[in-house]
């Protein structure tokens, strides 16, 4: 019986002390008198994730003004960029209006780390023809973009 209560006594203290210095989760089960633990934040990892989607393009709403260069065919607005990530801007025009739409895609390898950041930047797209008065929508919501103005 005495072993067992010093097993117990162990298992508390570890428990208290990883309580006490947050440096990871602890779980004690009683009846067993097992103790396992986990790193306190590792949800907050920037390491690929089991599920990785690298590779595989996902839309980003436009949510900064679109600009037209003076050729009346260069579009270019802002979107975020995070670590491991590219964007570009993609067009696709008809006659009545031109769908932007802004592709964010990851180039994480499965283990690599990533800078946690967002950085703001410039994309760019050159239409088949100028856009005039065609109707600007985003192509991640659906909705219409303001009148786009000229650089």
């Amino acid at each position: 019986m005495n072993g067992r209560l010093l097993a117990l006594a162990a298992t508390a203290a570890i428990a208290a002390s990883a309580a006490l210095t947050g440096c990871g989760h602890t779980t004690v089960s009683p009846a067993s008198g097992s103790v396992s633990s986990s790193p306190v934040g590792s949800q907050h990892s920037t390491s690929a994730p089991s599920g990785d989607t690298t590779g595989q393009p996902k839309d980003q709403p436009i949510t900064k003004q679109v600009t037209v260069a003076s050729d009346g065919r260069t579009l270019h607005t802002e979107a975020v960029r995070g670590g491991c990530e590219t964007v570009a801007l993609q067009a696709k025009e008809s006659a009545s209006d031109v769908t932007l739409t802004v592709q964010v895609t990851k180039h994480q390898k499965v283990g690599q780390m990533c800078p946690d950041i967002a950085q703001l930047t410039t994309v760019s797209t050159t239409l088949k023809a100028p856009l005039d008065s065609r109707k600007l929508l985003d192509g991640a919501t659906g909705k219409q973009l303001p009148a786009a103005k000229r650089q």
